[in-house]
């Protein structure tokens, strides 16, 4: 393609950006469209909200008793449902994945209570799930009581340490190396509390983290919250603070369950969509709710095709409730040649948040495009950060187009201002391995959240209408990808290529504001190549036999973002 005539082009954008209404949802695909009209009929949020009852009771670390246990809850509702191993058609896999070089570890009990100066308790397992750190091992019963240390100030002097506590406001794991393996302290103490979380507006918020394993010495890791801190900072500037710290927790070989379900897809079933999402974290919104909007996705669409309300799929949905990150890792590495035939993979993290309560906003992290390398308006990152990506490893798709058009039909079907936003690729989630693999992949989730990875991720703060917005434009979209005929391409091409006339529009419009001409025309040029891509990208979801039309409507789009490109 040649390079574009900036001058041109400007006053192109300037009139086009002022002629594009911010919403699409009038030019998606009419297929679509009636995907979401019949998905939004039947899914309420009611089932996925069930599902995040029962599992907000569990601390649910990748292959312990309470992961596993939330694994047979899925597998046992998706049986009730109608789904079956020896089903041809509606089939359900339960696998277990023993790790060898691996542990789960499971907590049981645990309390942190302040005996010296003054006696009170400060935290239990049992009321905040985050207060006891990953990793940490057993007490002697009935628990040890020791001196705390503020570490953060001093110099820690080989075994100094041993027979007490550390406590920092640092992360727990960043003091390890130091309390634990030089000092020889008997645990950690940490307040640490992301920025994000708010720790002054939310004192009793303890955020969630890990201290490495080891299998010995035996040591054991509590986070206390921000009105903890202010009352161990008051005390220890007055003189020795004591704790005492009990600990029941166990490790075992992580054995993995894995429950997936599949729709087998009638005509080219070796073809799939991914539908996933991963049972570990012990938060309701992570991810609770993602799993729980999967649940009720899966059962809707079971129940709607079986009864001929919808049609069998040509592709294969796959839905998936996994160990975030790792199974799908393991998934490509076991079977690459069944993992390349993945079309695309609809990724469920967060995506319950009462945004009223939480703070904040439904997001498509989309499948990387050059916002993910040159981040300008509309574009910003989250507070979780720019993501690696290299210019290389740009893939024109379909994808992100379409399932944000299928959010904007949902939007207007229920008339209520859904605040539908979008962020470049960050990581960070399931949709990693995928787009590693050059599959495109989406995720669905909410963020910034005050109440991220903390002890108040609880179900107060989840929402049944949130989860079934989102999981309508997720059933929507992967039905629409399953069964994608000649005119569903052609109407998709032209959804596209709307997009990337605004996308030209408003990158000539940041081009204004920067003097960097060089480094313009090397943006707007891997915009216009990663559309260019993304209209081919359509031609594998054809499921027709001719593909005439398609190929026309491709190369229109194309001709077009080429005036547009060199216009004189």
């Amino acid at each position: 393609m040649k390079m574009p005539n900036l001058p041109r082009l400007v006053c192109f954008a300037f009139l086009l950006s002022f002629s594009i209404p911010p919403g699409f949802a009038q030019d998606a695909p009419r297929n679509l469209i009636k995907n979401v009209e019949a998905a939004g009929q039947h899914i309420d949020g009611k089932t996925a909200m069930r599902a995040v009852a029962f599992m907000q009771n569990y601390w649910r670390h990748a292959g312990n008793q309470d992961f596993n246990l939330c694994m047979d809850y899925f597998a046992t509702a998706l049986s009730a449902g109608g789904f079956a191993a020896a089903d041809s058609f509606f089939r359900l896999s339960v696998r277990d994945t023993l790790l060898p070089q691996a542990r789960a570890w499971q907590p049981f009990d645990a309390e942190l209570r302040l005996v010296a100066p003054i006696d009170t308790l400060l935290h239990t397992l049992a009321q905040a799930k985050m207060s006891l750190c990953v990793n940490s091992h057993a007490t002697p019963l009935p628990g040890a009581s020791m001196e705390l240390v503020f570490i953060d100030s001093i110099e820690i002097a080989p075994q100094s340490l041993r027979g007490k506590a550390a406590y920092t406001h640092h992360p727990p794991a960043s003091v390890f190396e130091r309390a634990v393996k030089r000092g020889e302290a008997a645990g950690i103490v940490s307040s640490y509390l992301p920025d994000y979380n708010r720790p002054s507006e939310h004192p009793s918020s303890i955020s969630m983290s890990s201290i490495p394993y080891v299998d010995s010495p035996s040591v054991f890791a509590f986070k206390i919250s921000y009105g903890s801190q202010v009352l161990l900072d008051s005390l220890m500037r007055q003189g020795k603070v004591e704790v005492h710290a009990s600990v029941l927790a166990q490790f075992t070989p992580k054995i993995v369950r894995e429950v997936s379900v599949e729709i087998v897809g009638q005509q080219k079933p070796e073809e799939i969509i991914v539908l996933i999402a991963h049972v570990d974290e012990p938060g309701a919104n992570d991810n609770a709710s993602g799993c729980g909007a999967l649940l009720e996705m899966a059962l809707t669409l079971r129940r709607l095709i079986a009864s001929g309300e919808l049609p069998r799929p040509a592709r294969t949905l796959n839905f998936m409730w996994v160990e975030e990150i790792a199974t799908v890792r393991r998934w490509q590495k076991s079977t690459p040649r069944v993992f390349d035939k993945i079309k695309a993979a609809l990724v469920l993290d967060m995506v319950g948040e009462d945004v009223v309560k939480t703070g904040g906003s439904f997001l498509i992290e989309k499948t990387p495009d050059p916002s993910a390398i040159w981040t300008r308006p509309p574009d910003e990152h989250t507070e979780w950060g720019q993501g690696d990506v290299a210019e290389a490893d740009l893939r024109g798709s379909f994808l992100n187009d379409l399932f944000y058009a299928a959010c904007e039909a949902r939007a207007r079907q229920m008339q209520l201002p859904w605040l539908i936003k979008t962020n470049p690729f960050e990581g960070g989630s399931d949709h990693v391995p995928f787009v590693h693999n050059g599959i495109p992949a989406i995720l669905a989730w909410h963020f910034t959240d005050v109440y991220y990875h903390t002890s108040n991720d609880d179900i107060d703060k989840v929402s049944a209408s949130e989860m079934a917005n989102v999981a309508v434009s997720v059933a929507a979209t992967a039905l629409f990808l399953a069964n994608c005929s000649e005119t569903d391409a052609v109407e998709t091409v032209r959804l596209l290529s709307k997009r990337a006339a605004w996308r030209i529009a408003n990158e000539t419009q940041n081009n204004l504001r920067s003097n960097d001409s060089s480094e313009n025309r090397r943006i707007l040029q891997a915009w216009l190549k990663w559309y260019e891509e993304a209209f081919d990208s359509v031609a594998s979801l054809n499921l027709g036999t001719g593909g005439k039309a398609l190929a026309a409507e491709i190369r229109r789009a194309q001709e077009g973002l080429n005036r547009l490109a060199n216009e004189r």
